[in-house]
């Protein structure tokens, strides 16, 4: 037996008006319309009595919100940058949780979206993106702005410049680090599930479920990070 390609770039499975949808593009638009069918539908009509699902998806929100609360330091911060926070986390961990599908990336259409550069590049400047502009609303344009462009003197200038790279160096490693480790583990298990039994596998399963929590808490916590370190004034 022959085991099957590794491809880093994500592979095209069909085409919508000459735009080609890849597998992981796919399967992210996928995983984001059912998490939205799932907590709309599951919180439409919340209870005082609540539900099992109405239970779990308090007690993620409460222990997300305890978490971001214990970086901000500040609760009017915290319910600013949470729901952004929250999305990448629970969104990042679900498509990092494909990984362990049967099938994932032996069919060309099963492919974990965090696995892509492209996912993890537009999920990295998305994020800071609304991190500046939360930054804006709270210092105004131009205080924004003089951290990156201040004609003070040649030393400031070159400080904003060293800035301004800095905030292109976070994109990428926030960009990088996931899609690094994604794409690592998921060779990892393609690779083990070809050659071993159903049995030895496992351990492997279970540490990229470990993996893919960490790098899902890890991504949405240096957003928070970098939020937190942007709208502060000085």
């Amino acid at each position: 037996m022959q085991i099957p390609e590794i491809s880093i770039p994500a592979e095209k499975i069909f085409e919508v008006f000459g735009f080609p949808i890849t597998n992981t593009f796919f399967l992210a638009l996928t995983i984001g319309l059912s998490l939205f069918a799932l907590f709309f539908l599951g919180l439409r009509k919340k209870k005082i009595i609540p539900d099992s699902f109405q239970n779990f998806c308090e007690w993620v929100f409460e222990n997300l919100l305890n978490y971001v609360d214990s970086i901000t330091g500040n609760r009017k911060k915290t319910m600013e940058i949470f729901p952004l926070a929250s999305l990448l986390f629970i969104f990042i961990f679900s498509a990092n949780l494909l990984e362990i599908v049967p099938g994932m990336g032996i069919f060309h259409f099963l492919r974990s979206p965090s696995s892509d550069l492209n996912f993890t590049l537009a999920l990295a400047v998305a994020s800071m993106l609304i991190v500046h502009i939360y930054a804006i609303m709270h210092l105004g344009i131009f205080n924004h702005l003089k951290k990156f462009l201040n004609f003070k003197s040649p030393l400031f200038f070159m400080v904003g410049i060293l800035e301004g790279i800095s905030e292109l160096t976070r994109v990428l490693s926030l960009a990088v680090r996931l899609f690094g480790n994604l794409l690592a583990g998921e060779v990892l298990l393609l690779i083990t599930s070809f050659l071993f039994s159903f049995i030895l596998p496992l351990p492997f399963l279970l540490l990229e479920m470990f993996v893919g929590f960490i790098q899902a808490l890890i991504f949405s916590s240096l957003v928070i990070i970098f939020y937190v370190v942007n709208v502060q004034e000085e």
